[in-house]
């Protein structure tokens, strides 16, 4: 085995030194049955129960005399070998012989002994239950310790630390599977203990919904009045401030407000924009158990059946949104623009607003097109603000990417229903432009001030780079403008954002549900105020470094979950009544088309991307229609035929 190694041998590889020869082979084989079956029958309890307080050891013949009796033969001493290295229940062996063992050391071996009987039986008992998909009545700790093993090798595979427990449990059920991972998965669906929509890549990530008892304790704790009667506090109450945001949201952090300065309504007159965001940094302690708590999750995590917030309910949903009716502390940038979108000036005030009403994007819409709404006049000065912010960035060279969204919801009964909308939708777009405006100011405030702050940059398209192909709008093309654009970098350095069209950007817009924008904000705020900074440039980019990494990989477990559901949604087309024929043809567009290598498309009336084989002569750009066969929720897959235009 090599210098200073060891090596576990079976007993049965081992020669034992009695001192016995026997002529020939016929002759060992008797005398080892012999001896097996006269071992066998050995119990030296009652020799142990004699010698167990005597401090010498003992050697094979006298213990074959204190059990036997004088007059040993050598299978009885062969017998008894064998006893004492199978059963090292009653002594031990060393270099003199054997030694009895304390009555507390056999005491702890039976009970040792006894529970792992008791083990046995009950693993034997889960697993003839598993195989006929039930559970025992009662499970045990061990049953349920076994359980444990085979969800964490469900969600960890052979990362898994026991795995070789979970894969030993599996390989005694008759599955004729290789697939053991999956089949673990499957058993445990089966029996109740998981759901078949079980968010797996949530516990895989490690990330925990609920929150500690300190960081709950904290946010019931917390006085809003406090911050709102700040004598620092411009109030804002008086201005119709409202929200816009998705049917479903409760974590309202921003609120617009439009008031004319001079003039008319028209690309000729002024307006005082406000843009409130709420002041999550000045409502929750720094350093506190919130705060550190918000640290560690970084960002809402938002999911078609679920959502982990980075904070409780209390503070998201309560006394840091800006519901209707509530006086809220917000972070206010003051702007004063005329219709055509040119910036006149512009303040950042720590401030108290009340919203007026609570708008979703459709309400707006409408609103933005209907004259008679009580919001139509803000709403449609702001819309064509925003049109006019827009285009001066796109001749700034901002790349103005349509990306439709796909929304997906799940009723009680657990069927998915899943709508596209479009980013360029009026309410939507608007909203996201003022977002821009905020970010973009806000970030020359900090630049101007020298404040510490995480800038997101851009460099332009790599001038190098081949023209892009000429493809039609759409999928291909946002593909292919979105491959060209060079990835964005976050640092304490202000920089130009390219994609966005603006000089320098920083994100603050979202402190109910990214950490980073909540720092941000309280680093802005706590400015305003002490004229000192709340953070170093190195606590910052500490921030801003970490964050970047975990809400990328949120974003990425958010993606995962939709594609589990879209899945799930075409699954159930397919297994519907109207599941056949037509139902089950899709068109899609090609992105990408390789030799030996699946293409990659985009259904035509849903942003999902996939794989699948089409013939080299399907070019870029150019539209398909495919077959579903079949979808694998588990392996995340849905397979996708090529149907042939002369089929």
């Amino acid at each position: 085995m090599g210098r200073n190694r060891e090596a576990q041998l079976p007993v049965d590889r081992v020669i034992l030194a009695t001192g016995v020869a026997t002529p020939g082979d016929e002759a060992v084989e008797e005398f080892r049955k012999q001896s097996e079956e006269l071992a066998a029958d050995v119990n030296l309890s009652e020799v142990w129960d004699v010698v167990r307080d005597e401090s010498s050891s003992l050697t094979l013949d006298e213990l074959a005399e204190l059990y036997w009796g004088p007059g040993i033969v050598p299978t009885q001493k062969a017998a008894l070998c064998l006893y004492l290295e199978r059963t090292p229940l009653y002594f031990t062996s060393d270099e003199a012989g054997y030694s009895p063992r304390s009555r507390d050391a056999v005491e702890d071996l039976l009970t040792r002994s006894r529970r792992a009987e008791e083990n046995a039986r009950d693993s034997a008992v889960l697993v003839d239950g598993l195989s006929q998909g039930f559970l025992p009545a009662e499970v045990s700790d061990h049953q349920r310790t076994l359980l444990n093993h085979l969800r964490q090798y469900v969600v960890h595979g052979d990362n898994y630390t026991r795995s070789a427990v979970a894969q030993g449990l599996l390989g005694q059920l008759e599955s004729g599977t290789r697939d053991l991972q999956r089949l673990a998965f499957d058993i445990l669906v089966e029996t109740g203990v998981l759901s078949a929509n079980e968010p797996l890549e949530i516990e895989r990530a490690g990330i925990v919904e609920a929150f500690p008892e300190a960081a709950v304790a904290e946010a019931a704790g917390i006085d809003p009045q406090q911050v709102l009667e700040a004598p620092n506090r411009r109030d804002l109450t008086g201005l119709d401030a409202v929200t816009i945001d998705d049917e479903d949201t409760k974590d309202r952090d921003d609120a617009l407000s439009l008031e004319v300065l001079e003039g008319p309504d028209g690309p000729d007159a002024v307006y005082r924009l406000g843009i409130h965001i709420a002041d999550a940094g000045a409502l929750i302690p720094s350093g506190g158990a919130l705060d550190q708590e918000a640290d560690r999750r970084m960002a809402t995590l938002y999911m078609p059946d679920r959502k982990v917030s980075m904070l409780p309910s209390e503070i998201s949903s309560g006394t840091g949104s800006l519901a209707p009716g509530e006086k809220r502390a917000t972070l206010s940038l003051l702007i004063r623009i005329t219709g055509s979108g040119e910036v006149l000036d512009w303040e950042v005030v720590p401030s108290v607003v009340r919203s007026r009403a609570a708008l979703s994007y459709s309400e707006a819409d409408r609103a933005i097109g209907d004259a008679g709404s009580p919001w139509h006049q803000m709403l449609a000065t702001l819309e064509g603000i925003a049109g006019a912010l827009r285009r001066t960035r796109g001749e700034a060279g901002a790349n103005d990417i349509d990306q439709p969204e796909m929304v997906i919801k799940i009723d009680e009964s657990g069927v998915v229903d899943v709508t596209v909308g479009l980013r360029s939708a009026p309410a939507r777009s608007m909203v996201a432009e003022l977002m821009i405006l905020y970010n973009s100011l806000l970030g020359e405030y900090c630049r101007r001030e020298e404040l510490p702050a995480a800038y997101r940059s851009q460099p332009p398209p790599d001038p190098s780079d081949d023209a892009p192909p000429v493809v039609p709008p759409g999928p291909a093309l946002r593909y292919v403008v979105m491959r060209r654009l060079q990835p964005a970098t976050v640092g304490v350095v202000p920089g130009a954002h390219a994609g966005l069209g603006v000089a320098v950007y920083i994100q603050a817009t979202s402190p109910l549900r990214r950490y980073p924008d909540l720092v941000l904000q309280r680093q802005v705020g706590h400015y305003l105020i002490t004229g000192e900074t709340a953070y170093s440039a190195d606590e910052v980019a500490s921030v801003a470094q970490r964050a970047d990494v975990q809400i990328r990989e949120l974003a990425r477990l958010e993606e995962d979950r939709r594609r589990y559901w879209f899945l799930k949604y075409l699954k159930q087309r397919l297994t519907s009544e109207e599941g056949e024929g037509d139902a089950a043809l899709f068109s899609a567009v090609v992105l990408d088309n390789r030799p030996r290598r699946p293409a990659l498309l985009e259904l035509s009336d849903y942003p999902f991307r996939f794989r699948a084989e089409l013939p080299e002569s399907c070019i870029q750009g150019e539209t398909v229609t495919l077959q579903l066969h079949g979808v694998d929720l588990w392996r995340r897959a849905g397979q996708f035929v090529h149907v042939r235009a002369d089929a």
